[in-house]
């Protein structure tokens, strides 16, 4: 039987690939027949990612995805060892809880770095002419978030909201040169991140997420990134899928 989800020989790069999503989506993606080039904060983290995946010619890189003016280096540097790449997966992002009144400019700023700029960085640079083959897509973690207030979650929802406005700017941008852009936007993913936020959300008597099918495994999202990585969704751009267990219905 066709496997609509063949990558085999496709080069795509995930960030946050040291823990959580990121680390299972280069899991996947590896399984698939993709080169998988992973980018990650943590390099202990990112050790233990590589030994997971198959294949050869995967490549691990840290870096601080907030150092803007280092991301140039980094792109070239992957482009001058391995080529132009078929695919950019952005799932490196933080959260935060945050009530009004201790908000302030500097927190925003920290959250959107990570969450929004490093990937509006990333896909300029990876979107210059021979660095992303005909036909490439990218994938960037959104969350329900981006639609839905929550108390003490501004800095964190802004910061999605602001991916997917970019992701639905970008999918006009992008189409003459054959680039396809989504976001997949997740409810509770059980992640390490997630679990700690279980935590806090328990000590301070807050609930984010009321999903009746409840929380969704990593792996579901990487399912989902592969598909929207994979040549079976040629038209699909400026989209944002829902994985988030009936939380929005």
């Amino acid at each position: 039987m066709n496997n609509i989800l063949n990558l085999q020989g496709k080069k795509i790069l995930v960030t946050g690939a040291g823990s959580g999503i990121g680390r299972e989506t280069a899991k996947v993606l590896s399984e698939l027949g993709a080169k998988v080039f992973m980018v990650d904060l943590n390099r202990d983290g990112l050790d233990k990612t590589e030994a997971l995946l198959t294949g050869e010619g995967n490549i691990a890189r840290v870096a601080d995805l907030t150092d803007f003016g280092s991301l140039h280096e980094l792109v070239k540097g992957i482009i001058a060892e391995a080529g132009a790449v078929d695919g950019l997966v952005h799932c490196a992002g933080i959260s935060s809880r945050k009530p009004l009144n201790v908000l302030r400019p500097e927190g925003f700023s920290k959250v959107m770095d990570v969450n929004f700029y490093s990937f509006e960085e990333l896909t300029r640079l990876f979107t210059k002419k021979g660095n992303m083959n005909d036909g490439g897509s990218i994938v960037v973690m959104s969350s329900i978030s981006s639609i839905r207030g929550y108390k003490a979650k501004a800095e964190y929802c802004v910061s999605k909201a602001a991916v997917d406005a970019f992701v639905r700017c970008m999918a006009l941008e992008l189409a003459p040169k054959r680039i396809r852009i989504n976001s997949v936007m997740a409810a509770e993913v059980l992640t390490p991140l997630a679990l700690k936020a279980r935590e806090t959300n328990a000590m301070v008597g807050a609930a984010d997420f009321e999903a009746p099918l409840g929380p969704s495994e990593p792996y579901e999202v990487a399912n989902t990134i592969a598909f929207l990585l994979s040549d079976a969704t040629k038209t699909i751009t400026g989209t944002s899928i829902l994985i988030d267990g009936g939380a929005c219905v």
